[in-house]
């Protein structure tokens, strides 16, 4: 593997202390029984929230590497940014290859059965919260919870090879020392135009036994199946992709953000 060219990366500016964790360790959690919002007016609270340094998902043997880089991750006009740039570069010795330098952050403290909540602009080309953008091939973002190899995990994503199209989805892997295997997982996608054109609020009330999920207060599935019971970080991620089914072919040379307004937690009375 060549060394990966980081010149023209977003280098968006850190905001608060050295807040470094890999997204496998999100910390260790009491447990939750207060509910809390946040909004990012501020530098990150690093009492609360890490970021991630290290690999990210979407590796593809000989064609796609990715990396979370700590740069990448900021705090913009009110909104959490989380930025992701692509470029070429050898990939276990293949000189066509794909880098990716996308961003993560997640919560230190776990939570469990709840209404997990993100008031979010999905990944675009905008530069600012408000401003014009479009999708671009190459990316995953997400708002979700996870712990412990998809131990426990419930997603919000968005692939940008499908820009109309959101994908709601649980694992509940109940030996973490493998796997997780395709039956352990239950996902629904739902047609919602113009997804990163602008903010939307997604939403979703875990129980025993149930998920709901919700964009705009609108109920998009409720999911039965796989459903976990590990408390688990919030977790926010902007990861690239070179991959045709999911995410997206890379798109070098085109910078993209992905905003967050506000993250909120309300537990089961």
């Amino acid at each position: 593997m060549g060394a990966p060219i980081r010149s023209i990366r977003l280098l968006l500016p850190l905001m608060g202390a050295a807040l470094l964790l890999s997204a496998q360790e999100p910390g260790k959690g009491k447990g939750a029984a207060k509910a809390w919002v946040e909004h990012f007016n501020a530098p990150l609270d690093g009492k609360k929230w890490a970021v991630s340094e290290g690999n990210a998902p979407g590796y593809r043997p000989g064609l796609h590497l990715g990396f979370y880089e700590p740069d990448n991750v900021g705090v913009q006009d009110g909104c959490l940014v989380l930025g992701l740039w692509q470029e070429p570069g050898t990939v276990d010795g293949n000189p066509d290859g794909t880098y990716s330098f996308g961003s993560h952050v997640a919560t230190k403290q776990k939570y469990g059965y709840g209404t997990y909540e993100w008031r979010m602009r999905m990944s675009s080309t905008a530069t600012t919260p408000a401003g014009a953008g479009d999708p671009v091939s190459g990316s995953v973002s997400a708002g979700f919870i996870y712990v412990n190899n998809s131990e426990t995990e419930i997603d919000f994503e968005f692939g940008a090879q499908q820009p109309d199209t959101l994908v709601m989805g649980n694992w509940r892997n109940t030996n973490p020392a493998t796997g997780p295997f395709d039956e352990q997982s239950t996902f629904s996608a739902a047609p919602l135009e113009g997804i990163s054109d602008g903010f939307h609020t997604f939403k979703f009330v875990w129980q025993a036994g149930s998920i709901a999920y919700f964009v705009d207060d609108v109920l998009q599935a409720v999911h039965t199946t796989n459903v976990p019971v590990a408390p688990a970080p919030f977790m926010i991620n902007h990861w690239g992709t070179d991959n045709p089914f999911w995410g997206g072919l890379a798109t070098y040379g085109v910078g993209r953000r992905f905003f967050v307004d506000w993250v909120k937690f309300t537990p089961l009375p």
